[in-house]
């Protein structure tokens, strides 16, 4: 009789196997991608306010789908823009040259904010258009202008921000106008796939902003269902992959720290220029923690810029606070130099009487997906986001953006 149940389970087993490989290869391709990027989302107070999540958002798909536990961003200095880019574009600032929020301009030594123009690269909203004719729709809702336009790529249909600096959405807002969007633009209402890119934040950082996220996102997948269709969408969740620093008294506990004056580094590395090959203004400029060099002083005094970033690395290294010196010569939307400053110091410049919040990159992040004939699983080995960009141009089987050479995750 033992041996009778053993045959039986064993069979069974078979079957799903055969049945789980052949829905592997068979697998319908989704109606609609719903990517979500989560400002600030963090692992650990997603696991603290998890027993009073419902059951229909974060829960669920944690539970029904592939839960990646420790994704992360492949290069340093991660904000907003440079986030979102990559996970559209699937890889680094370095390609695609959306640096952060702002940069300088190097003929106005003015500010300047990102826009699809300066996305160097196609995103999979492009690719999209371009494997479809244009039928494929792109839409993109964001707490910001520069998140919604960038997330939107170069072609979107429609792109959704807060147009009202002084009233701030909430996740409500969001959600109301994605689920809006699907209705209007009829969004996985055909045999071509569609995208949906959604921002979430999560930077207060505290249970109410966290079960909010949680009820507006089982709204949101609990109404897409309705609307398109159950096994239909596929959703993929991410984080901006750092958080702001709260404001702390880090003498009070006696850890180091420290304020970095940007103003003063500009100003002691132009005298130590000076010294060393006369007088001149040797710094253009400074942006937060990047100093611009005066490279047509430099080639004047023949002087190779490779030469004058060296030495000044060598300078700014021995100052106070500062942790390690990147030099980033004729890359595009950034500073000749880059500086990194120890964990405790703040940023801060006299002349704007501005201090730059201190912000942590996350050693780890959680990478969500659900939906459309995703099987469940939990995946511990490390992941980056890059992946995300080829992975949905897998599922709805077109070209991945061209400057992706990153492997999908699924």
């Amino acid at each position: 009789m033992r041996n009778k149940y053993l045959y039986i389970t064993l069979l069974s087993v078979l079957a799903l196997h055969a049945e789980a490989q052949g829905q592997k290869g068979t697998r319908q391709a989704p109606k609609l991608v719903v990517n979500i990027t989560i400002d600030q989302l963090r692992s650990d107070y997603l696991d603290l306010f998890a027993p009073t999540f419902s059951t229909d958002g974060f829960l669920r798909m944690m539970a029904e789908g592939i839960l990646f536990e420790q994704a992360s961003y492949p290069f340093r200095d991660i904000d907003r823009a440079s986030a979102i880019s990559s996970v559209v574009t699937g890889t680094s600032p370095f390609c695609h040259t959306i640096t952060g929020e702002q940069w300088i301009d190097r003929s106005t030594f003015r500010p300047v904010t990102p826009t699809p123009a300066d996305l160097a690269v196609s995103t999979i909203g492009d690719e999209l258009k371009i494997a479809t004719n244009g039928k494929g729709k792109v839409i993109s809702i964001a707490s910001s202008q520069t998140m919604a336009e960038l997330a939107g790529g170069h072609a979107p249909n429609h792109v959704v921000w807060n147009s009202h600096s002084r009233k701030k959405w909430t996740s409500t807002d969001i959600t109301t106008q994605a689920l809006q969007s699907m209705t209007l633009e009829s969004l996985g209402q055909d045999s071509i796939p569609d995208l949906l890119f959604l921002n979430y934040e999560a930077g207060a950082q505290d249970q109410q902003t966290y079960l909010q996220l949680d009820q507006e996102i089982a709204r949101l997948v609990t109404q897409t269902e309705t609307q398109v269709g159950k096994g239909n969408t596929l959703y993929i969740i991410t984080s901006t992959g750092y958080c702001e620093e709260k404001s702390i008294n880090y003498e009070t506990y006696h850890i180091p720290s420290g304020t970095f004056y940007n103003n003063r580094t500009a100003n002691l590395l132009n005298m130590y220029f000076g010294g060393l090959w006369g007088n001149g203004k040797y710094v253009d400029t400074y942006f937060k923690n990047q100093l611009y060099l005066n490279t047509q002083l430099l080639e004047s005094k023949r002087i190779k810029i490779s030469d004058a970033t060296q030495i000044a690395k060598e300078f700014l290294l021995q100052s106070a606070g500062v942790k390690e010196v990147d030099i980033h010569l004729f890359k595009t939307h950034c500073g000749d130099i880059t500086i990194h400053l120890a964990p405790g110091w703040q940023l801060s410049d006299e002349n704007t009487h501005q201090t730059e919040k201190a912000k942590i990159d996350l050693a780890y992040f959680p990478l969500i997906v659900f939906g459309s004939g995703i099987h469940s699983a939990l995946v511990q080995t490390p992941v980056t986001i890059d992946r995300i960009a080829p992975s949905i141009a897998k599922a709805i089987r077109i070209r991945a953006p061209n400057a992706c050479h990153a492997i999908p995750l699924f």
